[in-house]
């Protein structure tokens, strides 16, 4: 098929220079030219100028997708700039002013022969930054203050257990959704203070925790992120490097830096959301949030283990979290949340939810005693210490420009 365009460069080189000069110089018989002509000369219809006009149409709205979506990604990227250099200039500024690193943590000195006995105090849906309102949750009230005197009365609830099972050294597992959510209006409403000193005040918080328990026991450390806690607006990913964009790990990070030089260690973890803690005495500890388990947790246990069990690794126990309810089991244990009821629990679940956490007591025989501790009222517990410049509410405070008065209806 003979292309328009080439036939009109060539009749114009005919009108030029003959039909002779034409065929020598584009090397083509004077048949051929010919048709080339006759192609030149041929007018298009109605109906195959509207056709181009459609080819043309569609080519041109094809450009402005692509480029309306690299715009969007443009503006995606602009955004998360934006936003990690906010969060970087408000962490900067708050660092300067917030005593996270003056402690200090003794060596517990002990006799060589002493037996080495393992216990773990799991922190799990600590929802920090959340205020809930006990007009709303069935009696429970949720902040800052009651977060302090909750995690308090856990550690010494916690001291007595180990105590009375002669308690060497403590593994301080977190286990995600250290930090509420903001990307929801409801959430946003609720919440106490911005996401970056919510995760700073946490920091300090778990910090007077490894501190107290420190000075009884050798203390170690080790953490998996939530799917609520994650940085971004979009949906949870498993990717490492995406889960990572967490306030979870950015507090495990932070608690790493700020117990550099101390006794206190922290494992290494090989991925993000579900990894195993192998302990001296030769209990390994599957961490998890819980956000993958479908149905009951111990139905997901075969999946769940057969890749460490291809590699060689027995699993002793399952810990986990995610749902907000308390189980000990066998193998698989969840604990609750420190928050306990909220608005969404209580009136679009229909639950009946305490806060509670778990710990467990690990056996010569790699078995387990797990624990079940109510956190719910706090009475006769101060709290542990909360810096004034992190804890600064925001919707729900008593400030004068929160206030509206309608002073007439027309």
């Amino acid at each position: 098929m003979i292309k328009r365009e080439n036939a009109l460069i060539k009749a114009d080189y005919v009108s030029k220079y003959g039909k002779k000069e034409a065929c020598q110089h584009f090397h083509i018989s004077e048949s051929k030219l010919d048709e080339y002509l006759a192609a030149a000369s041929y007018e298009d219809t109605p109906e195959e100028v509207t056709d181009d006009l459609v080819k043309l149409s569609a080519q041109k709205q094809r450009l402005t997708d692509i480029n309306a979506v690299i715009k969007k990604e443009n503006r995606e990227s602009y955004r998360l700039y934006n936003s990690l250099d906010e969060i970087y200039r408000e962490y900067t500024i708050l660092l300067k002013a917030c005593p996270l690193a003056n402690f200090k943590v003794e060596h517990i000195v002990r006799i060589p022969e002493t037996h080495i006995k393992y216990a773990i105090f799991q922190l799990s849906d600590i929802h920090a930054n959340e205020t809930i309102d006990p007009r709303e949750s069935m009696g429970n009230c949720f902040d800052f203050s009651v977060f302090a005197k909750r995690v308090q009365k856990l550690v010494s609830k916690a001291k007595g257990y180990y105590k009375a099972n002669n308690i060497t050294h403590v593994l301080v597992a977190g286990t995600g959704d250290w930090i509420n959510s903001d990307r929801r209006l409801s959430e946003k409403l609720v919440s106490a203070t911005s996401q970056v000193r919510a995760a700073l005040l946490t920091t300090y918080l778990i910090e007077q925790v490894i501190i107290e328990l420190s000075q009884d026991f050798t203390v170690s450390f080790a953490g998996v992120v939530g799917n609520e806690s994650r940085i971004s607006q979009q949906e949870f990913d498993t990717c490492d490097v995406l889960a990572s964009n967490n306030w979870d790990f950015m507090i495990y990070e932070q608690l790493r830096m700020l117990f550099i030089g101390k006794p206190v260690t922290f494992a290494t973890m090989q991925n993000n959301v579900a990894d195993v803690v192998h302990l001296p005495t030769g209990c390994n500890v599957l961490m998890t949030h819980g956000s993958f388990l479908k149905n009951s947790p111990d139905r997901s246990l075969p999946k769940l283990v057969q890749n460490y069990t291809l590699q060689g690794i027995p699993i002793h126990i399952i810990i986990c979290g995610h749902i907000h309810s308390a189980s000990v089991g066998d193998i698989v244990s969840r604990s609750s949340s420190l928050c306990g009821g909220n608005s969404y629990s209580t009136n679009d679940l229909g639950c009946g939810s305490r806060a509670s956490q778990n710990i467990y007591i690990i056996n010569d025989d790699l078995g387990y005693d797990g624990i079940k501790i109510d956190l719910q009222n706090t009475d006769g517990y101060e709290g542990y210490h909360i810096i004034p410049e992190l804890e600064r509410y925001n919707v729900r405070s008593a400030s004068p420009n929160t206030k509206v008065t309608i002073t007439s209806l027309v």
